[in-house]
């Protein structure tokens, strides 16, 4: 969280399934992100077609 909280609290997933935001790579795999899904602390979104493709920090996180 504090990764990218550091980084404007958004970020989308590239190929691998690794975040990138503002730039740079998270040092964390997906399952990562989707445990903190779980938790309500991050929230997916995107496109109706790709609606898993981003992420970013929910009221929960602060």
């Amino acid at each position: 969280m504090k990764w990218l909280r550091e980084r404007n609290g958004d970020g989308l997933f590239d190929k691998g399934g690794v975040v990138v935001a503002a730039g740079e790579r998270a040092p964390v795999m997906r399952s990562t992100w989707n445990a903190l899904r779980d938790l309500g602390v991050v929230d997916f979104y995107g496109p109706a077609h790709k609606p898993r493709a981003r992420l970013r920090l929910t009221g929960a996180a602060a």
